[in-house]
């Protein structure tokens, strides 16, 4: 889709769970595995063993980072076959997973600890890097994501999400419910009483939604009742908002950008320098500096390679500007 900040893209809201991103947080045996599990088409990835007490869920074990990029690069080259049989991709969990991500780049650069890469300056923006493009690829194919995360006090005493703050930032900023979960006990026949979500913050504890007009209590927490809150939120915007809300795919289409093809934004690169060469050969120093500007110093647009096709259009923005001056 082509950027003119004079015909913008209108937001929407999409329907139902297609799509969204819940991140829930909680101490152990409270629910958290139990009830993402119970999720519609559900696909576990275990990074911990959360399923030795549950049977029956599809899962894949993911021993080491590794074999999380394998799921993830199935799970994109592969959409529509994965999305007849799964709707739901759980994250079971967050501090594990960080865990194997920073042993990947330390095997990857040959160090046993990540501070111990980049002689001595440490390897924290690879690591970084790498967590957040593999999570980025994880959400873009339009699955519900449930990220599990256990709960760690602070200093003060007030609960967040367990883990350092590189993995959490792609977790938690890309969540549109953050769901804090607490104990209620048991009941007078020794039976465990559900859980109870919370889904907006506390002085005791961090959670939070992006729904307005969602309830931010729910008293027994189970998977009906957590998709039961987002549906009613969303139909209760379009209520009082006067919206009508789409489809996730609908939805989508309105946040994606162009897609360059290499051949087509080269053709035209060449066409306007031609043009431009016309009107005065001196004009090839400005070239040069627009070319270089982008690509690198001493590169040639000749060089360029299919994968640097976004970068080319901005040349192409720039040659055209500067075309226009000329006339």
């Amino acid at each position: 889709m082509s950027l003119d900040i004079f015909n913008p893209q209108i937001s929407v809201v999409a329907k139902g769970l297609e799509g969204k991103v819940i991140t829930i947080v909680g101490g152990n045996n409270l629910g958290k595995t139990k009830q993402a599990t119970r999720m519609k088409k559900p696909l576990y990835l275990a990074f911990e063993k959360g399923l030795n007490a549950i049977a029956g869920v599809p899962f894949m074990a993911i021993n080491k980072w590794s074999d999380f990029k394998k799921v993830v690069r199935q799970l994109e080259k592969n959409t529509e076959k994965a999305k007849e049989m799964y709707q739901t991709i759980i994250f079971d969990q967050v501090g594990d997973s960080a865990k194997f991500c920073s042993r990947h780049i330390c095997n990857v650069y040959g160090v046993d600890r990540i501070k111990d890469g980049n002689d001595g300056f440490g390897l924290w923006n690879e690591y970084e890097t790498e967590y957040w493009e593999q999570i980025s690829k994880l959400l873009g194919p339009g699955f519900t994501v449930v990220f599990i995360a256990h709960a760690e006090a602070d200093k003060t005493g007030k609960f967040y999400p367990k883990g350092d703050k590189r993995s959490l930032a792609p977790v938690i900023n890309n969540s549109d419910i953050v769901a804090f979960l607490k104990p209620n006990g048991v009941d007078e026949d020794g039976n465990v009483i559900k859980s109870s979500a919370y889904l907006a913050e506390t002085d005791e504890f961090f959670a939070r939604s992006r729904f307005d007009y969602i309830d931010t209590y729910i008293e027994e927490y189970t998977a009906e009742s957590l998709e039961a809150a987002i549906v009613e939120a969303i139909e209760r915007q379009e209520e009082e908002e006067g919206i009508q809300a789409v489809t996730f795919t609908e939805q989508k289409s309105t946040q994606e950008s162009e897609e360059y093809d290499f051949n087509e934004v080269m053709e035209k690169a060449t066409s306007i320098i031609n043009e431009i060469m016309e009107k005065d050969e001196d004009n090839a120093k400005k070239i040069t500096k627009i070319i270089e500007k982008n690509l690198g110093k001493n590169s040639k647009l000749s060089e360029a390679e299919e994968e640097q096709a976004d970068i080319i259009s901005l040349i192409v923005d720039e040659l055209q500007d500067f075309l226009e001056e000329l006339e």
